[in-house]
């Protein structure tokens, strides 16, 4: 990807960022790209040469690495600290590195510099952590229990002290699920076999979840007020009957928060340029 410095930074940031020793050492496919979208993965490699970032883009991506390099230095014997295991399925080789992996007590920590609304979790910390567990299993490397050792860029201590679900300290330690291994297998089988349809040019669409998907609602609304009086899943029209003179409703269309905002091939993808013209289309309708 081409690499744009729009604001004049360092030098040396620049450097940083172009230097990233990333290797999944040759394997087919790593963790990460195995549990995100085959689709995603098969545009990133078609059209990466098209799509610019700018090194702003890339510093919290710098700053993880930057704490992994630190964490290196302060190994516990007998741990095993970023350790790549690999493992063959469906033919192909598959990679992918522990953070940290303490085979005795069959513990295994990966470290996030995040955002705090991610502080109760996330879908695909879930998925990384098994399949790294499966992947250590193959290596006769046992885990029994996995966190996520959460480093919030954004906490304030203003917003701790007002309570409720925020984080109490700038770092938390998050219990990680942890699948029967039977279901992380099939779903390991599941998702290499979806990218390999995808890199043989069969047409893999991504998922609602893979989309960030919110669905549609309608909003019960009233005249001069913005907010709405109710929210319904479906038009509830009918079931209201006759409204009062000053009330009427809202269709919000549903989002894909991803394509919309944050996935960089959606210009090359035939799927989001359906879903964007049909929404369009439905949108167009509706105020008709």
């Amino acid at each position: 990807m081409p690499l744009t410095n729009l604001y004049d930074l360092p030098e040396a940031l620049v450097r940083a960022v172009e230097r990233d020793p990333y290797d999944n050492g040759g394997a087919d496919i790593s963790v990460t790209k195995l549990i995100d979208a085959p689709q995603r993965r098969v545009l990133l490699a078609q059209h990466g040469d098209q799509i610019e970032s700018d090194v702003t883009d890339m510093l919290w991506a710098l700053m993880g690495q930057a704490v992994h390099t630190l964490l290196e230095r302060a190994a516990i014997p007998g741990a095993l600290v970023e350790h790549r295991f690999f493992a063959e399925c469906e033919g192909w080789n598959i990679s992918g590195q522990a953070d940290w992996l303490h085979p005795q007590s069959k513990t295994l920590i990966d470290y996030k510099v995040t955002n705090v609304y991610k502080a109760n979790g996330d879908k695909q910390w879930e998925k990384q952590i098994n399949v790294l567990r499966w992947l250590a299993l193959q290596n006769n490397v046992e885990v029994e229990r996995a966190y996520i050792c959460a480093i919030f860029r954004d906490w304030t201590a203003a917003a701790a002290r007002r309570g409720g679900d925020y984080p109490v300290a700038k770092a938390k330690m998050i219990p990680v699920t942890l699948w029967p291994i039977s279901r992380t297998r099939e779903y390991v089988e599941t998702q290499v076999r979806a990218h390999q349809r995808a890199q043989r040019g069969e047409r893999v669409l991504c998922t609602d979840e893979e989309r960030w998907a919110t669905p549609a609602k309608w909003a019960l609304m009233q005249v001069g007020r913005k907010r709405a009086l109710k929210l319904f899943d479906q038009d509830p029209g009918k079931s209201l009957g006759r409204l009062p003179e000053d009330q009427y409703i809202e269709r919000r269309a549903g989002m894909f928060g991803r394509c919309q905002h944050y996935c960089e091939v959606a210009p090359w993808c035939t799927q989001w340029a359906e879903t964007h013209h049909d929404s369009e289309s439905h949108d167009t309708a509706e105020t008709e």
